[in-house]
C-alpha cells in the first residue's frame, strides 16, 4: 500500500517536473527566437509553437500521458543537444567588424594583423580602415581600464582595456558581439547563442573617438591600472593568444560567461587578484569600478561615482583628425584628465 508520505512525495516530484518541463520549453522558445537561422516569421511561429506543443502534451489530460510526456521529453532533449553543439557560423558582417584580428608575438615584436584604425565623422557613417601594426612589448609602460556608461541605468556599460606604448601609441582591446548587417545588438540574445564573441583591437582615435563621435557623445571614462610592467603583459600576451583562438575557431558571445566584462576577466593574471563567481560586480560591468577599487586595480580615494565623473570625457573633446598621429591624440585625451589618470601607470607590489 503506498502511504501518505510516499504520495506527497510523488506529488513533489510531479510538481518539480512539470515546472521543469515549462522552464525549459520557454527557453528553448526563447532559443528558436534568437538561435535558429529561420526567416523572422518562422522563428516568431517557432518561438510560440513549441513551448504551447510541449507543455499540452505534458500536461492534457486523458489516455497516453506517458507516451506524451516521452514525446515531450524527446523534443526537448533533441532540441538541446541541437542548440549546445552548434557552432558560430560565417555571415556577412558589419563593416566595422569584417576582419578578425590576429597576432603573432616574436620575442618582443608583436605584429597585429587587422588592427582597426577606422575614421569617425558626427553624423556621418564611419570609414572602415585595416591596418598591420607591430609594437615592442618590452616598451609597454602600462593599461588602463576603459569604462563606457549607458544613459542613466548604473548596472548597463561596457568595459573596454587600453594598452599603453612609450611611444605613445595604444592598442585598445573590446570584446564584442559581432553583429550581421541589419542586426542589433540585443544583451537577451546573448544567452541563446546568437552572434559570435568578435575581439576588437584598434587604436584610440578609432575606439575611443568612435565613442565619443556620436550624436549625442557617449561618456568614457579612464582610469590607469595599477600593475607591474611584468603583469600588463602577461595580461597582454593572454588577450592577444585568445584573439588568436577565436580566429582559428570562433565561439559565441555570452552576456554571462563570455562578455565585454567576463572574458576580460577570465583572462586577467592571477596577480590581479581572484574574484569570486557569487560577486554580482564581476558580471554587472555597471558596478566593476568599485570592484576594481577594492582589488586596487584603480585608484580607491574617492567613491566611485566621484571617480567616474572626474575621469569621465564627454562634450568638448577635440577631434583626433585635429592632431597629427594617434600617439599625440592619446595624450591630448589624458591631459584632460586629473594628474593621477594623465601620469604614468604607479606599479603595485604583486605577490
Amino acid at each position: 500500500m503506498v502511504t501518505a508520505t510516499a504520495r506527497a512525495i510523488r506529488r513533489a516530484l510531479g510538481v518539480v517536473a512539470g515546472v521543469a518541463v515549462v522552464a525549459a520549453g520557454l527557453c528553448l522558445g526563447l532559443a528558436i527566437h534568437y538561435w535558429i537561422a529561420w526567416p523572422a516569421a518562422v522563428r516568431q511561429a517557432g518561438s510560440f509553437a513549441f513551448p504551447l506543443a510541449v507543455i499540452a502534451l505534458w500536461f492534457a489530460p486523458g489516455l497516453g500521458r506517458r507516451a506524451r510526456r516521452a514525446v515531450a521529453l524527446a523534443g526537448i532533449a533533441t532540441l538541446c543537444m541541437a542548440f549546445f553543439s552548434t557552432e558560430p557560423i560565417e555571415q556577412d558582417w558589419v563593416a566595422l567588424q569584417q576582419h578578425n584580428p590576429t597576432a603573432v608575438i616574436d620575442g618582443d615584436r608583436v605584429t597585429i594583423r587587422n588592427f582597426r584604425d577606422a575614421l569617425h565623422q558626427p553624423g556621418e557613417a564611419s570609414v572602415p580602415r585595416w591596418t598591420t601594426a607591430t609594437f615592442d612589448l618590452s616598451t609597454l609602460t602600462g593599461a588602463d581600464l576603459i569604462i563606457q556608461p549607458f544613459g542613466s541605468m548604473k548596472a548597463l556599460a561596457h568595459v573596454m582595456l587600453s594598452f599603453g606604448f612609450a611611444d605613445g601609441r595604444h592598442v585598445v582591446v573590446s570584446i564584442e558581439a559581432r553583429q550581421a548587417k541589419g542586426v542589433s545588438f540585443d544583451a537577451v540574445a546573448g544567452f541563446f547563442r546568437r552572434d559570435p564573441i568578435y575581439p576588437e583591437i584598434g587604436s584610440e582615435r578609432d575606439l575611443i573617438w568612435n565613442r565619443l563621435a556620436r550624436t549625442p557623445p557617449d561618456e568614457v571614462q579612464i582610469f590607469p591600472i595599477h600593475r607591474d610592467a611584468a603583469a600588463i603583459r602577461l595580461y597582454f600576451e593572454r588577450i592577444l593568444a585568445f584573439i588568436n583562438r577565436v580566429d582559428a575557431r570562433p565561439i559565441f558571445y555570452s552576456t554571462l560567461r563570455e562578455s565585454c566584462m567576463t572574458t576580460l576577466m577570465n583572462l586577467a593574471p592571477e596577480s590581479f587578484a581572484e574574484v569570486p563567481w557569487h560577486d554580482i560586480r564581476r558580471w554587472i560591468p555597471g558596478y566593476s569600478l568599485s570592484l576594481f577599487q577594492q582589488l586596487g586595480l584603480v585608484d580607491d580615494g574617492m567613491s566611485p561615482e566621484e571617480m567616474a565623473r572626474a575621469h569621465g570625457l564627454r562634450d568638448g573633446v577635440r577631434s583626433p583628425e585635429e592632431f597629427p598621429s594617434d600617439a599625440a591624440w592619446s595624450g591630448y585625451l589624458r591631459a584632460k584628465l586629473p594628474v593621477s589618470a594623465a601620469g604614468a601607470v604607479r606599479p603595485l607590489n604583486v605577490n
